[in-house]
């Protein structure tokens, strides 16, 4: 199937990359450091896995706080308004970490930077990661909602599949303060191109109060919570059960996954429209369960890679597939507050997957905490048929 776009299509497309490659450039700082921090915290701070896991997972726990409220900014005051607030709030994560070795001498303080840092960067990702849809949506058109959430799952996983060996280069050759440095250098492009482009109008309207946006966005995000498990889990100890096996290239299963993520959304972005978005997200979770199942039982570096891989382009397609049939339910004017409503379950699952993992190590190995995820990617789809229940505004 060829992923170049019709002469229909061309401009559609030539209109959305650019906003995708600012949200590109806010993840790339979420990416960058990704793999770094959890051995970081454990082998230069010196604690342990829980802390570890929530150095990374403070950030989604930060954008669980601030998604809805970047949601309901976007439909208040404008996409683009909110993207530039989110990408200065990027910028200054990037500097807070770069100050970090500053006071490695000092553990407490060390790691008190790190989690200052990533909150920061949680509320730039909110902002960005949610703002960036809204004023794509508003610049082509509801009619290609599926083609702007697809691009910006490209941009963004894309950006963390850059990242991964990105940030376990600079930190090799330099140590953290150029991990930092790179973070700061990512959020600067993103403002340099979103001044670029003009805000799209604020959709008029009175707004759905956030009890019934809460109750038709819950089934969706409780499916795509089940799935993002999987995630928060090679977010979090991917790299460090390379490590624990003794295997090299701790970065390469983030990266792997994302990498797949991001192909996932070019390869079959399109077959939303043409099977609809609940049928795309069975299989796609499906796929994850798999992958998730086969890092589970990996004997060596290369099959657990391979689940990674599959847990990557079946993960891809669940935000997106789901994401199209809760749009079709929403009201217009209140579309930017039930896309931050329904992201905040993504970052929810990524939030509390670090910690739990961590606490869960006294009973299970790393493998395990991947059979655990596996279970939860196939809860997910039993959650679809709850979406299906919900009617739509069509």
């Amino acid at each position: 199937m060829s992923c170049q776009p019709t002469n229909r299509e061309r401009p559609v497309l030539l209109r959305i990359l650019p906003i995708s490659f600012v949200n590109f450039c806010t993840y790339l700082g979420v990416g960058v450091p990704l793999a770094i921090l959890p051995v970081y915290v454990m082998h230069q701070l010196g604690y342990g896995p829980v802390l570890a896991g929530l150095s990374v997972s403070s950030q989604f726990l930060s954008t669980v706080v601030t998604r809805s409220l970047a949601g309901r900014m976007s439909d208040a005051i404008g996409a683009r308004r909110t993207v530039l607030y989110g990408l200065t709030a990027a910028l200054l994560a990037g500097l807070m970490l770069t100050c970090v070795p500053l006071v490695e001498a000092t553990p407490l303080l060390a790691y008190a930077a790190i989690v200052i840092s990533r909150l920061l960067l949680g509320f730039g990702e909110s902002c960005s990661g949610t703002a960036t849809i809204t004023w794509n949506i508003g610049r082509v058109g509801t009619a290609h909602t599926a083609q702007v959430m697809s691009w910006g799952g490209v941009a963004a996983y894309g950006a963390i599949a850059a990242g991964a060996p990105i940030g376990g280069a600079a930190f090799d050759a330099l140590g953290l303060w150029a991990v930092g440095f790179v973070t700061v250098l990512a959020p600067l492009a993103g403002l340099l191109v979103a001044l670029l482009h003009g805000e799209t109008p604020v959709i008029p309207g009175a707004r759905q109060k956030a009890g019934p946006t809460l109750a038709l966005v819950l089934p969706f995000g409780a499916a795509l919570t089940l799935g993002a498990i999987g995630f928060g889990a090679v977010a979090s100890f991917g790299g460090l059960m390379f490590l624990a096996a003794g295997w090299q290239g701790a970065s390469l299963l983030v990266s792997v996954f994302g990498l797949c993520f991001a192909g996932s959304r070019l390869l079959f972005g399109g077959q939303i429209a043409r099977v609809g978005g609940f049928r795309v997200a069975i299989l796609a979770l499906g796929l994850e369960t798999l992958g998730l199942a086969l890092i589970w039982l990996a004997p060596a570096p290369l099959p657990a890679l391979i689940g990674g891989a599959l847990a990557g382009l079946g993960f891809g397609m669940v935000f997106p597939s789901l994401g199209v049939e809760l749009m079709k339910r929403v009201p217009a004017a209140s579309r930017g507050g039930a896309l931050g409503l329904y992201t905040v379950f993504l970052d929810l699952a990524l939030a509390i997957t670090g910690p739990l993992a961590g606490l869960m190590l006294a009973w299970l190995d790393y493998p395990g905490i991947f059979a655990i995820c596996a279970l939860c990617a196939a809860a997910g789809i039993g959650m679809i048929a709850l979406c299906r229940a919900r009617p739509s505004e069509a």
